[in-house]
């Protein structure tokens, strides 16, 4: 088995959250390891967990995008009830 497959579920949990940094320093309080190592591994599990990389194209969304369709959309729809009238 190869030593990215052994990580603890707490780091593999921060890595499916998209928290890489967060990952990196359980994995090192887990492994008693140094930064580069542990840095390295946790890259090593996202390389060969490419599906992971979906979640991270859907979190970079911004919260702020409905808000915003919604003020244009309400925009929209006021300046045309102002045309009619």
């Amino acid at each position: 088995m190869n030593e990215h497959s052994e990580l603890p579920t707490d780091v593999i949990t921060a890595i499916q959250a998209n928290r890489k940094i967060e990952a990196i320093k359980l994995l090192r309080e887990a492994r008693g390891i140094g930064l580069r190592e542990a840095k390295e591994a946790v890259e090593a599990y996202i390389k060969a967990n490419p599906h992971l990389a979906l979640n991270k194209r859907r979190e970079s969304r911004s919260p702020m995008s409905p808000l915003i369709l919604f003020v244009l959309v309400a925009a929209a729809a006021y300046l045309a009830y102002r045309l009619l009238i």
